[in-house]
């Protein structure tokens, strides 16, 4: 159940939020950048992500919802590597806010002076979004089970989004994203994942609605990504970020 909002402090909301997302990232960034032995790294990441429901196949399906997530990711300096990930899922809207997910992905890595390798994962998440006035909230928290060629165990890993959007009031299909995702590894593994702490995701950016509904939206910003390694130096990657988003629900 939605809480009522005085219409005069909506718009001072939206504002705070948006600063208070931004200042706690600047504030990662600086005492993450402050480590002598962190690589800096440049790149691009191109991301496509298509989301609806079955009732144009039978009205009754509104609520079972498809996902399909495509990314491209490249990184510029010699000790970089480029990415390919495939993310079909299939959901259940619980509520009018809440969505449960389940979903497969395929990760093809091709690491730099050393051999390319496959992962595919298993995952579980929930979603709840909602929307004030201008502003648009979202959380997504996911469970990942991993499994690399490189070694035999199985990976377990949480990862929790927080996402805020914000349309400006003169230029409708004007807006601005902020994205903060964080990953947790679970349990050690014999191809390299250790627990805890293990990656951090920043991404800001305008937004525009290429159509009036808005079931098509292009973001096109800054991505921060924190990698933390204890084999070799932590990285940090500096990435240009174009995302296509789409939404048929």
């Amino acid at each position: 159940m939605s809480v009522p909002m005085n219409r005069g402090y909506r718009p001072f909301l939206s504002i705070v939020l948006l600063l208070a997302s931004l200042f706690l990232s600047t504030w990662r960034v600086e005492a993450q950048t402050s480590n002598d032995d962190l690589i800096h790294d440049n790149g691009a990441w191109l991301v496509f992500l298509g989301q609806g429901n079955f009732a144009s196949l039978y009205p009754a399906l509104r609520n079972l919802r498809w996902w399909f997530d495509v990314q491209g990711r490249f990184i510029g300096d010699s000790e970089g590597y480029d990415q390919g990930l495939i993310s079909p899922g299939i959901g259940y809207a619980i509520a009018d806010k809440t969505t449960i997910w389940i979903g497969y992905t395929y990760l093809h890595t091709e690491p730099f002076g050393g051999k390319n390798f496959n992962e595919h994962r298993i995952w579980q998440q929930l979603i709840w979004s909602t929307k004030f006035e201008q502003i648009g909230l979202q959380s997504r928290t996911r469970m990942e089970q991993r499994f690399l060629e490189v070694g035999s165990d199985t990976g377990w890993r949480l990862r929790q989004l927080f996402g805020v959007t914000y349309s400006f009031n003169f230029k409708n299909k004007l807006g601005l994203a902020l994205y903060e995702e964080l990953f947790l590894d679970l349990n050690d593994t014999d191809w390299g994942a250790n627990t805890g702490f293990a990656q951090n995701r920043f991404f800001v950016g305008p937004s525009w609605k290429v159509d009036k509904k808005g079931r098509a939206i292009v973001e096109v910003g800054y991505r921060n990504q924190y990698i933390r390694n204890e084999v070799i130096n932590n990285r940090m990657n500096h990435l240009l970020s174009i995302n296509l988003l789409l939404n048929f629900n």
